[in-house]
């Protein structure tokens, strides 16, 4: 009893065959498991699978690579022949069916086809009617996605408990689905369910296709996109098997070399070139998946895992959008194009009955029982009376003594029993293998009599049936041990958030005025010095006609060096004076009283109010910083203060 499972994908199409131990394995097409859906006219003959992509290359007019895709038209044109869809499918299920009778001796008992979960009863009964007419019993019709949740929890082993719910990010070559399925007592239930019939593998194909025609002249890259010539359509053909392993190796390697036919020139490509370009379809995917979980009404604590399925699935892009969208990384194993086709199987599996489950009686011959045979005995087994002793192995069961003599209007087989043996309870258990029913052992003859006393015995000697050697039942194959893949994390951007920054202190007039006087000053020194040092300079200049004595000009340099030292300073004590929390003035007091006693001699000596009003000005800066404001501006801020014992413990509640 062989169950035929079958995944009819765009490109490719995967059967799994379930054998009666539990076992599933897919069918080899070839030495593989893909076969390509592929169909090709070939003189009145469809050809299917690798030989119709080997023969394309002779005649790519006649060539379909994509009947899936085509399932809503009437007919294709394959080189100068109209076609119908329905042969085209039936085509590829014929190479289905003959290669599992092949392998497996004989026809499948039945059959499961998996289909897109969004797809309408037109397309199914299409589907359903193209493996009727392969000769193949009644197709189940399963959805996709119900198939990839079975997959995962009955092979793989994931936990999804009753309740919870899985998402199906399921990536083909010709069409996308992103559906959500819930765990229920019964199996899987599709809650929602979103997809594109117009978006896959494919479309990545012409992604990377585009990526090569940018690095090309285009007057020579008019000659692969429409050809002109059978020449030029073989080299289109192989651009696009290049193109699709440049795709496939580009989800192993960071970068890969195509070769473009006719033109003899090789193109580099990159994942990150790649990942750019491919990124607008992925995200496009994504807000499907989306927007479909969003329908189901799955809160993320009941989402269990987010499943990958379908060949394009293994795009690296892919898991790492999905895991920046969801939080949570995806689920994916090393072929995901088998996913479906061997869940498929699964959900038609028949669950055997336990063993202890209750097994209808024997009906009693029609016309009710037979006359003078109590009720509850059957024609072939005897009555056993309630309270009668065990029987020993190799013995049969003895009506007791005083029983009425049984005449039966039908011949009826009745145990033979040596004299003397005991009868068998009710209950009692076969006394050999092939013994049959409780208390019946074989007999020749049609007729048996029994009588109040002894039985007599039959001329016929009894012997007991051979023991019955039975196979130890096998064990089940341990399922395959899941590959988890790790995505690489998503890039993180760290945008610098806005931090309010502190109030900022507004300082008192008593520090203000000091501070500016004192940055005035440093100014002027520093302007002073500037003019000083050119005058040093030309005068020290061989061509320069002004000349000073050699002692003046010394006597002049360290004066201009001193002036820029106060310079230095007074503009270091103007900064730590509006600066604050030093904990002194005795720094900008000092220069303070400096410029003062400074002014007050120059006045003094030059008799000029200009030096006196700037010795008032200073000295008046030194007592502004006398002031209990200033001197509150310089205090550091005390740290608080930490909690008296006295009023309470870390309780909150006061100590005796």
């Amino acid at each position: 009893m062989v169950v035929l499972g079958v995944d009819f994908g765009t490109s490719h199409t995967v059967a799994v065959a379930r054998w009666p131990d539990g076992r599933a394995r897919p069918l080899l097409f070839d030495g593989t498991p893909l076969l390509p859906s592929a169909t090709f006219w070939d003189d009145g003959e469809l050809v299917v699978g690798r030989d119709a992509v080997h023969s394309a290359r002779r005649a790519p007019a006649s060539f379909e690579p994509n009947p899936k895709r085509r399932i809503d038209d009437g007919h294709v044109l394959l080189g100068d022949r109209e076609v119908p869809v329905h042969d085209l499918l039936v085509a590829v299920f014929q190479r289905v069916r003959a290669e599992f009778t092949r392998t497996a001796g004989g026809p499948p008992v039945s059959v499961t086809v998996t289909h897109p979960a969004n797809w309408a009863s037109t397309r199914r009964k299409a589907l359903a009617a193209a493996v009727r007419a392969a000769e193949l019993p009644d197709a189940t019709l399963v959805p996709e996605p119900v198939a990839a949740a079975t997959y995962f929890v009955r092979v793989l082993r994931h936990l999804v408990p009753v309740g919870s719910a899985v998402v199906v990010y399921d990536l083909g070559a010709g069409t996308f689905d992103g559906s959500v399925v819930a765990r229920t007592r019964e199996g899987f239930e599709v809650l929602a369910v979103d997809g594109r019939d117009d978006l896959g593998g494919l479309d990545f194909d012409e992604v990377v296709l585009a990526m090569i025609g940018r690095t090309l002249p285009a007057e020579r890259w008019q000659r692969l996109t429409a050809p002109s010539t059978i020449e030029e359509a073989r080299a289109a053909r192989a651009l696009r098997d290049e193109v699709r392993e440049a795709k496939e190796r580009l989800s192993r390697t960071s970068s890969v070399t195509v070769l473009v036919p006719l033109l003899d020139v090789d193109v580099q490509l990159t994942r990150e070139e790649f990942d750019v370009a491919a990124r607008p379809l992925v995200e496009r995917t994504v807000r499907v998946l989306t927007e479909t979980v969003r329908l189901s009404r799955v809160t993320p604590e009941q989402v269990a895992g987010i499943f990958l399925v379908g060949g394009a699935s293994q795009i690296p892009l892919v898991a790492t959008e999905l895991h920046r969208a969801f939080g949570k990384p995806p689920v994916t194993i090393e072929q995901p194009e088998m996913v479906v086709a061997e869940g498929s199987v699964l959900v038609g599996a028949r669950v055997d009955k336990p063993s202890g489950a209750s097994v209808p009686a024997a009906r009693p011959p029609s016309g009710g029982a037979a006359r003078g045979v109590p009720s509850g005995a059957v024609a072939g087994r005897a009555v056993v009376p309630s309270g009668a002793e065990p029987v020993s192995r190799g013995a049969a069961p003895v009506l007791p003594a005083g029983a009425a003599p049984v005449v039966a209007s039908a011949p009826v087989n009745l145990p033979v029993v040596p004299p003397g043996s005991p009868v068998v309870p009710p209950g009692a258990l076969p006394v050999s293998p092939a013994a049959g029913p409780v208390g019946v052992a074989p007999v020749s003859g049609a007729r048996a009599p029994v009588s109040p006393g002894a039985v007599p015995v039959s001329p016929v000697p009894f012997s007991p049936a051979p023991p019955v050697h039975r196979m130890p039942p096998q064990r089940p194959y341990p399922p395959p041990r899941p590959v988890y893949y790790q995505p690489p994390p998503p890039a993180v951007v760290y945008v610098p958030q806005y931090v309010m920054p502190p109030p900022r202190r507004i300082a008192p007039g008593t520090i203000r005025w000091p501070a500016g006087f004192l940055t005035l000053y440093g100014v002027l020194m520093y302007i002073s010095t500037a003019i000083s040092g050119i005058v040093l300079i030309a005068a020290k200049l061989p061509q320069s006609d002004f000349r000073v004595p050699e002692r003046a000009w010394e006597t002049a340099l360290y004066g201009t060096l001193a002036t820029l030292a106060l310079a230095v300073l007074f503009t270091h004590g103007a900064r730590r004076l509006r600066r604050g929390t030093n904990g002194h003035l005795w720094y900008p007091i000092t220069l303070c009283l400096l410029v003062a006693a400074g002014a007050a001699f120059t006045a003094s000596e030059s008799h000029q109010p200009a030096w006196s009003v700037l010795a008032l000005v200073y000295l008046g800066s030194a007592l502004l910083l006398l002031l209990p404001s200033a001197r509150a501006w310089v205090r550091p801020p005390r740290a608080p203060a930490p909690p008296d014992p006295s009023v309470g413990n870390a309780t909150g509640a006061a100590e005796v």
